[in-house]
């Protein structure tokens, strides 16, 4: 049995659920299931705590409460301390590939209960369609479930940019894949953390036209530009319209699969090459703005 250690004003500390939800989530769906002092008091125990945080994550991203605590409550317990990544990892491959959502569902749950956002997006979520990715083109995993994988996780990435608070007044970053690039996976890694980072962040997804990036870089001030290509032929379109890119604004950068095999290419068109890790790329960004005097003091 979990051993409670917590108080209830701990708890509402360490994760901004207030005690009257914990009450009703306890009278309502069975958890969390705290200890109990002689005087009365409840205690909460690692796996109670593991537990809230799953559920307030499920909520933040729009499931119904009662799904959320159905997946809680599948939880695997943890006796033994958290379970790594890496195991979730392996985990979650195992359950895409066999086209199991509501099992890839459990994974995750436990993994924002345990982790970072940040971790989860780049240790599990990436990581796990980088070896999706892999098993495709040695033939052991089919097209329609790497689409099948690649759709669900970018689904969960979709949820992470919208439940990141928007910053009205902070300074515009445009996220973008090149015309013609239908990969958006590490784009969209990249977007969720610029978000996260504090940037007012626009994402445009794949195929976005050069015109249309230039004009909404003006109409919002954008400070920054991040365009992504995956493909030669997605790089071969932004070289035939590189004159749309002249001045878009004070930073442009490209990333993407096509430009970690090729990073010279970035300055061929007018740009900087930004790292191939996300998260490297993100502190990369803020020192090339910083530089360019484009943040507001």
């Amino acid at each position: 049995m979990a051993i409670g250690k917590y108080t209830v004003n701990e708890v509402e500390e360490r994760t901004k659920v207030g005690a009257s939800t914990l009450r009703q989530w306890e009278r309502r769906y069975g958890f969390p299931k705290p200890e109990r002092t002689e005087s009365g008091y409840r205690l909460y125990s690692d796996e109670d705590l593991r537990q809230i945080e799953a559920m307030k994550q499920h909520i933040a991203e729009g499931i119904p409460a009662s799904r959320a605590a159905e997946l809680v409550k599948n939880l695997t317990p943890t006796p033994s301390g958290p379970r790594s990544l890496a195991v979730l990892k392996h985990e979650l491959v195992e359950v895409l590939s066999k086209l199991d959502e509501v099992a890839a569902d459990r994974i995750l749950s436990e993994a924002h209960a345990l982790h970072t956002v940040e971790a989860v997006m780049l240790e599990l979520l990436q990581a796990s369609m980088i070896e999706i990715g892999h098993l495709w083109h040695d033939g052991k995993v089919s097209t329609a479930t790497e689409h099948f994988a690649s759709s669900y996780v970018q689904g969960r990435l979709r949820s992470l940019l919208s439940i990141t608070a928007h910053v009205r007044n902070a300074p515009a970053v445009i996220v973008a894949c090149a015309p013609g690039e239908q990969h958006e996976l590490g784009a969209l890694v990249l977007a969720v953390l610029l978000r996260r980072a504090g940037y007012r962040l626009y994402f445009l997804g794949a195929n976005t036209p050069l015109a249309d990036l230039r004009e909404l870089a003006r109409q919002v001030k954008a400070i920054g530009v991040m365009i992504s290509a995956s493909s030669s032929e997605a790089v071969q379109r932004l070289m035939a319209e590189r004159g749309q890119l002249i001045g878009i604004a004070p930073v442009l950068a490209f990333g993407g699969l096509a430009f970690n095999e090729h990073p010279e290419l970035a300055k061929v068109l007018g740009g900087v090459y930004l790292a191939a890790s996300a998260d490297q790329a993100v502190e990369q960004f803020h020192d090339l703005v910083q530089a360019q005097g484009a943040l507001r003091a």
